[in-house]
């Protein structure tokens, strides 16, 4: 089955996911029936298309962003064009822009309106037009899938919708920024103050220069949100959830915890109370016993309470962009297998 894949916002994960689609090439179409074309990439400036499929590994050697994909069109002698999303499957990989959603937005919209199924790695779509976005999915009878976007490698949403189908999920508490994980590990077993942490992870790559929403808590908050519209039917955005990050801890805070073995843990759950889903985000003590007591690194943890099942727990997924591509690699394969 030929797909034609349209890819939004050219940055490292991108990259990655294009790196899988050329390893996996012949195991996609062995076990899948899958034959993944990739036709057009969108950067902020244009985009280039090629109705036989983009040389993936000619734009590999270019870097990314715009830049890498002028220098494409340049060589291969293709239109460095305005963006217009046509295909079969959009993946997009935009900065995510929590205030407005935008350009992701206008991305996902043009695609489900010309019936194309979507799947979102970036987040801020989806934190800001949630609603809106799945009722066009529904309308044009797209898949709209977006595990990415809800700790990346550390299989969530999937749980959430299938593992756990018809079963009363009450709670949902995680571990869901693996960049505020790291941090608060390296204070824990380095001694080290919360800025010195924090260099050490933007030193590593593992924080950008700008480390705010990880660090604040709001990129644990936009996972949970997503995840609480879809699995506990809450109507929530940002707004409503309370939120306070990690940058506020000390040596002597993170020493109290250590004397009673305990450790922090930036932790974002969803709670079922009555006819309301409460959300939150804070830094939490947990003792030994607690199911995400090792998580530790950039690795990411998540626990689902139920009444039918119990408590499921799942750890690991580790924060990477060959992580965020691997998990928009599955939804691709699952649009196909559900179709």
């Amino acid at each position: 089955m030929k797909k034609e894949i349209v890819i939004s916002g050219y940055g490292n994960v991108a990259r990655e996911l294009m790196k899988l689609l050329l390893e996996k090439q012949e195991m996609l179409k062995e076990r899948y029936g899958l034959d993944a074309i990739v036709v057009g990439i969108a950067g902020s400036k244009g985009m280039i298309n090629q109705e036989k499929g983009i040389n993936l590994e000619a734009l590999l050697m270019y870097g990314t962003g715009s830049t890498a994909l002028s220098s494409y069109a340049k060589q291969f002698d293709v239109p460095f064009q305005q963006t217009e999303i046509k295909g079969d499957i959009l993946v997009d990989c935009s900065p995510t822009n929590i205030e407005n959603g935008e350009p992701g937005k206008t991305y996902i919209g043009q695609a489900l309106e010309n019936g194309m199924d979507v799947i979102a790695v970036s987040k801020g779509a989806l934190v800001t037009s949630f609603d809106e976005l799945m009722e066009m999915a529904e309308k044009s009878g797209a898949k709209l899938k977006y595990s990415g976007a809800t700790a990346a490698a550390l299989p969530t949403l999937d749980i959430g919708e299938y593992s756990l189908a018809g079963s009363t999920i009450t709670s949902i508490k995680g571990v869901l920024n693996g960049t505020s994980n790291y941090i608060l590990t390296c204070m824990l077993k380095e001694n080290l103050s919360f800025a010195e942490a924090l260099k050490i992870a933007q030193e590593q790559g593992i924080a950008e220069a700008n480390a705010s929403m990880d660090v604040k808590g709001i990129d644990s908050a936009c996972k949970i949100l997503l995840l609480a519209n879809r699995l506990l039917g809450a109507k929530i955005s940002l707004d409503d959830i309370r939120i306070s990050g990690i940058e506020g801890m000390t040596n002597e805070d993170i020493e109290k915890v250590k004397a009673k073995g305990s450790k922090l843990k930036l932790i974002a759950s969803a709670s079922v109370s009555q006819d309301n889903v409460d959300v939150q985000v804070h830094v939490c003590e947990l003792s030994k016993e607690h199911p995400l007591f090792q998580v530790d690194g950039t690795n990411k943890g998540i626990v689902f309470e139920t009444k039918e099942m119990g408590d499921i727990c799942v750890t690991g997924g580790a924060s990477h962009p060959r992580a965020a591509a691997a998990a928009a690699l599955k939804d691709l394969i699952n649009i196909v297998c559900e179709r």
